[in-house]
């Protein structure tokens, strides 16, 4: 197994793009309050991109870095729009699995905040 990795994915949202985002970078620790202490998140507002670097706690235990961004394009017509998520890591070593926890953390909290803004 390599001590880098990489895995992505894309999720369509129902709420308005913009909304989503906003709502995203408002309470952007959300997801990643139980897998690490001290994160570093940088915003592009014009390009609707996060990128969350997290270490401390859980994270150091198993992973030299582990980084996600999230992307948030609007449909060209109508409302909703998609999420381009990517968790990007470097394992301590060899015989750690995929943080898995984090990706599915991530992937839970971006469903609940589309159906959030939904209600």
């Amino acid at each position: 197994m390599a001590l880098h990795g990489v895995s992505s994915g894309e999720l369509e949202i129902k709420s308005p793009a913009d909304m989503f985002f906003k709502a995203f970078t408002d309470d952007v620790n959300g997801p990643f309050d139980k897998t690490a202490e001290d994160n570093t998140v940088t915003t592009d507002r014009e390009k609707r991109t996060v990128t969350m670097v997290m270490s401390g706690c859980l994270i150091s235990e198993s992973y030299k870095t582990v980084k996600a961004i999230v992307t948030v394009t609007p449909k060209k017509h109508g409302s909703g729009g998609n999420v381009v998520w990517t968790v990007e890591f470097e394992k301590i070593r060899r015989d750690i699995k995929e943080p898995h926890f984090i990706i599915e953390t991530l992937i839970n909290y971006l469903k609940e905040t589309d159906q959030d803004l939904r209600l």
